[in-house]
C-alpha cells in the first residue's frame, strides 16, 4: 500500500540526520567484536572463489554462521527491509577505504527513511548457516586491490541479565578476511553485459534472471546503464525490481544522464509516471545543487537546522508539485498503461486541480482503466477512492460486480467487494438492490463488512432462506453472520434449535455469529450461551479465543464477571483470551481483577522465571504460560479503561519476569517524557482506529474517552496530510477539541 507518501519523506528524513549525529559519536565500528566468544564464529568467502571483479560487477558474498554450542546463539536471519536495503547488520571493513556508499544521497536526502520487515531467527549449530551479501550494495569501489572483512549484528546470546538472549543487544562478530582486485571495465564488456540485462528483462521480467539482471543494470555505472534505468523505471513496489531500478539512478556517477533522461520520460507517450518517480527525480535534481544539501543536524543550534531543513523540504515538494503539473499537460500524449498510471497518479497527487479537471481526469481514467494492472485497479478502489473515485467510475463498479468472483481474494483478480461498498456509497439505492441481490445469490467473495452496510436493523426478507440453508446443514460462514446482523428476534427459536443440536461442536465463526446474535435479541440467553461455550472443548478450540470474539458485548456486566472470573481458568490460553478482552472492553473494575492475575502469577513463577522465554523448539505449555504474562502485562499497562501511571509501572517490573523488563523500560520513558505519537488511520473500511502511545481503539468517542485520561500537559505529536486533514476535518475538530478541554498540547504535522 501507498500511504502517506509525503509524510515518510519529511518525518524519516529526519530521522535519518538524527541518526547520522549520533553515528558520529559512535565508536568505529569496524574496531568492535575484538572480545567475541570463543564458541561462535563468522566465516567469509568471496562466491565461487572469483578474486578479480571489473569495476561495476556485483561482488558476490557468502557470510557462513556456526556455533560450537548448541542452542545458545540465536541469528536474526532477515534479507530486507521496507527502506529497500538492510542496513546495520553487517558493516563492511574495507582496506583502503576508498570507496562510496552508492546509497548515500538516497539515505541523506527527502526519500529516504529507515524501515522495518519480517525476520526469522535460527538456533546456531555446528552446521554452517550461510548468507548471501553483494558488496556493491553498500560500497562502489574504483580499480584497486582490497581486503575485506564485515563485522555483524546477527547473532544474540546469554547475558547475565537475560540468560536467554531475549531483547539483548546483539554480538558482534568479526569475520575472516578476504583479498580481492577491482580492474577497470572496458566498454565492449560494458555493452554486452547492459545488452545481456535488457534482453533478459524483456523475455521474462518476473523471474530469477530478470531479477540478476536488475542488479546488473543497478550496479554496472555506464551511462548507457543509466538511460536504461530511467527509461525503465516507474515505481518502486509496483513494477517488479523497482526499487533496484530506482536506487540504480541514485547510485550511478551519471547524474545529469539520468535527470535528463528522466525528465525526458515525463513526455516519454510509453512511459508510466509516477509521483514516486518525479520524488526521484526532484531528489536527483535538488542533491545535485550543493545548496540543497541537508546538512547533518547540529543539536546545539536546532532551531538554525530545523529552518534549513523546512527550507529544503517546501523547495523540494514545489519540485515535485511543478513536475506533476507538467505530467497533466502531457497526458493526451500517452497511451495505455502509461497514461491509465499517469492519470490516476495525478488525480492521488497534492496538486490542486478544479472540480471540472477531476472529472476530466475521471474520465481519462476511465477510457483507460483496463490498461491497468488489475492490482493496480483494486488498490485505488480499495484505499486510494478518496483521491480518484467519482460517479463516472460507476460503470467501471458495475462491470467488475458482474464479473467472475474472486473466492481466494487473490490480489491479481478484481476485488467484487470493494467494488460494492463504493458503489454503495455513490449510488446508495443502486448499491441496496445488488447488496440484497448478492445476498440471495451468492457468491461466496463479498463479507459482512459489505453485505452488513444497509442501515436496517432487520431484513425479514432474508432472513427464512438463510435459516431453511442452516436447518439442511448447507450454511456457510456469511450466512450465520448475515443473521446475526439482520436476524429478528422472531427467528430465535429456530436459531435456538439449531444451535442447539450441535452446541460445542461449532466451528469458531459460526459459533460466535450466534452468540452475538443471542446476546442482541435475547441478552441473558446469550451469556448463559457464551458461558456455556467457554465450558466445551471437547471438538473444537473456539473456548481459546471466545471472549475477544465477542468484541464490544465484553462490556455488558455479566459477560465482564465472566470474563473476570476466566482470567483463572487453568488454561493459560483461555485465561490469557480473557485478559486480552478485559484490556479492550472491560469496565474500570477489571484492572484490579487483571492485577490479581498477575499477582498469581507471580507467586507461581517467581522460583521459576528463568524457565520462562521464547526460544525455538520451546514447549507449548512453557510457551502459553510465556504469553499469558505478556498479555497480563500489556492489558494493565494499555487497558482502554484506565492510564497507566509511573507507579503502575513500577509495579508490573516488580511482578514481571526478565522477558518483560525491556518493554516495561520503554513505557516508563514514554510515560516520564510526558510525550505520545497520535495515530489516526481511516483505512480500508473508512472508519477511524487510533492508537496514542502503547493504547488503541476504534472511534472517535472511544478516542477521547482515552484522552480525557492523560495528565494535563501531556504532549501528542499527530503527523498527517493535508488532504487526510481535509478528508476528516470534522474527527480532527473533535480531537482537538477534546485535547484542549483536558490541557493537552497537541501538535499536527501536515508537511506537504
Amino acid at each position: 500500500m501507498r500511504h502517506s507518501r509525503w509524510i515518510s519523506s519529511f518525518a524519516l528524513a529526519l530521522l535519518t540526520s538524527s541518526v547520522a549525529v549520533s553515528a558520529q559519536v559512535q565508536p568505529d565500528p569496524c574496531g568492535t567484536a575484538a572480545n567475541q566468544p570463543g564458541d561462535v564464529s563468522l566465516q567469509l568467502s568471496l562466491k565461487n572463489g572469483q578474486a578479480i571483479f571489473r569495476e561495476g560487477e556485483i561482488i558476490a558474498l557468502t557470510a557462513e554462521y556456526s556455533s560450537s554450542s548448541e542452542k545458545k546463539y540465536y541469528l536474526n536471519t532477515r534479507g530486507y527491509d521496507r527502506s529497500g536495503r538492510l542496513d546495520g547488520m553487517e558493516v563492511f571493513c574495507i582496506d583502503p577505504d576508498t570507496g562510496e556508499d552508492p546509497l548515500s544521497d538516497y539515505f541523506n536526502g527527502a526519500m529516504g527513511f529507515i524501515g522495518g520487515g519480517l525476520g526469522g531467527q535460527q538456533d546456531l549449530s555446528r552446521k554452517l548457516y550461510p548468507i548471501n551479501l553483494e558488496l556493491n550494495e553498500w560500497k562502489s569501489l574504483p580499480p584497486g586491490s582490497y581486503r575485506l572483512c564485515i563485522v555483524s549484528h546477527r547473532a544474540t546470546g546469554p547475558t547475565d541479565n537475560d540468560p536467554y538472549g531475549m531483547g539483548t543487544p546483539p554480538i558482534p562478530l568479526r569475520s575472516n578476511a578476504v583479498e580481492f582486485q577491482v580492474v577497470k571495465a572496458d566498454p565492449e564488456w560494458q555493452g554486452k553485459q547492459l545488452a545481456a540485462a535488457e534482453r533478459a528483462l524483456d523475455s521474462d521480467s518476473t523471474g530469477e534472471d530478470a531479477k540478476h539482471a536488475a542488479r546488473v543494470l543497478r550496479f554496472l555505472g555506464s551511462e548507457a546503464a543509466t538511460r536504461e534505468l530511467a527509461r525503465r523505471f516507474w515505481s518502486g513496489n509496483d513494477q517488479p525490481f523497482g526499487w533496484d531500478l530506482k536506487f540504480g539512478l541514485f547510485g550511478s556517477p551519471y547524474r545529469a544522464s539520468a535527470i535528463e533522461a528522466m525528465k525526458a520520460a515525463l513526455k516519454d507517450p510509453q512511459h508510466p509516471v509516477t509521483q514516486e518517480f518525479v520524488q526521484t527525480l526532484a531528489t536527483l535534481e535538488m542533491q545535485s545543487e550543493p545548496k540543497y544539501r541537508l546538512p547533518k543536524c547540529d543539536e546545539t543550534n536546532k532551531e538554525a537546522w530545523m529552518k534549513v531543513r523546512d527550507a529544503y523540504f517546501a523547495a523540494f515538494n514545489k519540485q515535485v508539485a511543478d513536475h506533476m503539473s507538467g505530467v497533466g499537460a502531457s497526458l493526451q500524449g500517452k497511451v495505455g498503461k502509461a497514461r491509465a498510471v499517469s492519470v490516476s497518479e495525478l488525480l492521488q497527487s497534492e496538486v490542486t486541480l478544479n472540480p471540472a479537471a477531476k472529472v476530466q481526469l475521471r474520465q481519462l481514467l476511465l477510457a483507460s482503466w483496463d490498461s491497468l494492472p488489475v492490482r493496480q485497479r483494486n488498490e485505488l478502489i480499495q484505499y486510494r477512492w478518496e483521491q480518484i473515485g467519482g460517479p463516472e467510475l460507476l460503470p467501471i463498479l458495475r462491470t467488475i460486480i458482474a464479473g467472475e468472483p474472486n473466492r481466494n481474494h487473490e490480489i491479481d483478480k478484481l476485488d467484487r467487494a470493494s467494488a460494492l461498498r463504493r458503489i454503495y456509497e455513490l449510488a446508495p439505492y443502486q448499491g441496496r438492490e445488488l447488496i440484497l441481490h448478492e445476498i440471495a445469490n451468492p457468491k461466496d467473495d463479498i463479507g459482512i463488512n459489505v453485505l452488513g452496510l444497509l442501515p436496517e436493523r432487520e431484513l425479514q426478507q432474508v432472513e427464512q432462506p438463510l435459516i431453511a440453508k442452516l436447518k439442511i446443514g448447507n450454511g456457510d460462514e456469511i450466512d450465520f453472520q448475515l443473521l446475526e446482523r439482520y436476524g429478528s428476534e422472531r427467528a430465535l427459536p429456530e436459531i435456538k434449535a439449531i444451535y442447539e443440536a450441535h452446541r460445542g461442536e461449532w466451528a469458531c465463526a459460526p459459533q460466535d455469529a450466534m452468540l452475538r446474535y443471542f446476546l442482541r435479541v435475547r441478552p441473558d440467553y446469550g451469556v448463559a450461551q457464551v458461558s456455556d461455550a467457554l465450558g466445551q472443548r471437547k471438538v473444537t478450540g473456539c473456548y481459546k479465543f471466545q471472549l475477544t470474539a465477542l468484541n464490544e458485548d465484553i462490556r455488558r456486566p455479566k459477560l465482564e464477571q465472566i470474563a473476570i472470573v476466566t482470567l483463572n481458568d487453568p488454561s493459560p490460553e483461555v485465561a490469557r483470551n480473557a485478559a486480552e478482552a478485559l484490556g479492550k472492553y472491560g469496565s474500570g473494575k477489571a484492572e484490579a481483577a487483571l492485577w490479581a492475575r498477575l499477582e498469581k502469577f507471580h507467586e507461581q513463577w517467581k522460583d521459576r522465571a528463568d524457565e520462562l522465554h521464547y526460544r525455538p523448539g520451546e514447549k507449548p505449555e512453557v510457551l502459553a504460560e510465556v504469553g499469558l504474562e505478556q498479555v497480563l502485562v500489556q492489558a494493565i499497562s494499555s487497558g482502554q479503561a484506565w492510564f497507566a501511571t509511573e507507579d503502575t509501572i513500577a509495579k508490573l517490573k516488580d511482578l514481571a519476569t526478565p522477558q518483560m523488563q525491556a518493554e516495561l523500560d520503554g513505557m516508563l520513558h514514554e510515560i516520564q517524557r510526558g510525550e505520545y505519537g497520535l495515530n489516526l488511520n481511516w483505512w480500508p473500511e473508512g472508519f477511524l482506529n487510533y492508537s496514542v502511545g502503547g493504547y488503541s481503539g476504534i472511534g472517535i468517542a472511544a478516542l477521547k474517552r482515552k484522552l480525557e485520561q492523560f495528565p494535563s500537559g501531556t504532549h501528542l505529536n499527530l503527523i498527517t496530510t493535508i488532504a487526510e486533514r481535509d478528508r476528516h476535518r470534522t474527527e480532527f475538530a473533535e480531537v482537538e477539541d477534546a485535547a484542549a478541554a483536558n490541557a493537552l498540547v497537541l501538535q499536527i504535522q501536515t508537511p506537504r
